[in-house]
């Protein structure tokens, strides 16, 4: 017994060591909620698209989810971009599988993505893993019957931070370097959740990342505001610990002065990521429904007052 005991720990440890270089993430899983649900009759999904062929992290990848047939719709469809949050350190691509079967048996083609997770990669390869995503949801929505100009972005948390900087830094180094062929960078409507703005005060957070001062301030989306950036509905928890409600008020208030589009709706409630709340969380559906409501009245109807 000793022996096997032996063997399976040193298995283990060869394990560990093979896996310590094979470019994963930590905490991929992290505070993954698993969730069973039978898939809407006429959505059709497609797994584990690795949309990024060279990325060193072999579990960057989005799941696609797109009406049928039986759906009805008339196609094109809108598009729309699911982000995950987790600190930019946790989860993957299947936090939003609910939410991104429900909104494509609406008429959407729906991508659920992941990125690369800190603290192994950098903030930077985050932000630049959810612009590749963007491209190839750009270049490839029209095979599955999706409209390519007409995305939205929705995420929670990190994945707030991420979706508000898809709305507005598409004039930031890190967005030309990915959109350097011409393809437009722009989205058309935005919903962060409980979104950090502001995240150049963070350095404590990445301090493994250099020159943060410049980086901290780059990968802020409050920094990039300007008439041209998407329409904004940002869903947030009033009293919010750990996202303070100032991070949305405060872009709002400068999304105001370049004359853009910016709501935001509170919710009276101290849940940071209602989102995700069990099926019990007053905010978590009614969340959902704020989101795609957003996405009806401008990605399909045209209008945003």
């Amino acid at each position: 017994m000793k022996n096997i005991l032996i063997f399976l720990a040193l298995i283990f440890s060869f394990a560990a060591a093979a896996n310590a270089d094979d470019g994963r993430s930590p905490n991929r899983l992290g505070n993954q909620i698993y969730v069973t649900f039978d898939k809407p009759r006429n959505v059709d999904l497609k797994e584990g698209v690795r949309y990024s062929p060279n990325c060193p992290d072999p579990d960057v990848k989005l799941d696609l989810y797109y009406p049928n047939a039986k759906a009805g719709f008339k196609k094109p469809v809108p598009c729309i971009l699911l982000i995950h949050g987790g600190g930019w350190a946790m989860a993957n691509e299947k936090k939003f599988a609910m939410m991104a079967a429900e909104y494509a048996s609406r008429g959407y083609v729906v991508a659920s993505i992941t990125y690369r997770l800190v603290p192994k990669y950098s903030m930077e390869d985050c932000a630049s893993d959810v612009w590749m995503s963007l491209k190839w949801l750009k270049e490839h929505a029209a095979e599955f019957g999706g409209n390519p100009e007409l995305v939205g972005a929705m995420g929670g948390s990190a994945g707030g931070h991420l979706t508000a900087l898809l709305a507005t830094a598409h004039n930031s180094r890190i967005c030309k370097k990915i959109f350097s062929d011409g393809t437009s960078p722009k989205i058309q409507a935005a919903v962060p959740m409980a979104p950090p703005t502001d995240i150049s005060k963070r350095k404590s957070r990445f301090s493994q990342t250099k020159d943060w001062e410049v980086l901290g301030k780059e990968l802020s989306p409050i920094n990039w505001v300007s008439k041209e950036s998407a329409p904004m509905r940002i869903l947030h928890a009033q009293s919010d610990p750990v996202v303070p409600l100032r991070e949305s008020t405060n872009i709002k208030a400068v999304y105001d002065k370049a004359g853009a589009k910016c709501e935001i709706i509170a919710y009276p409630s101290k849940e940071h990521a209602f989102w995700n709340a069990s099926h019990k969380g007053q905010y978590r559906f009614r969340s959902w429904e704020d989101g795609i409501a957003f996405f009806d009245q401008v990605l399909k109807n045209g209008a945003i007052n």
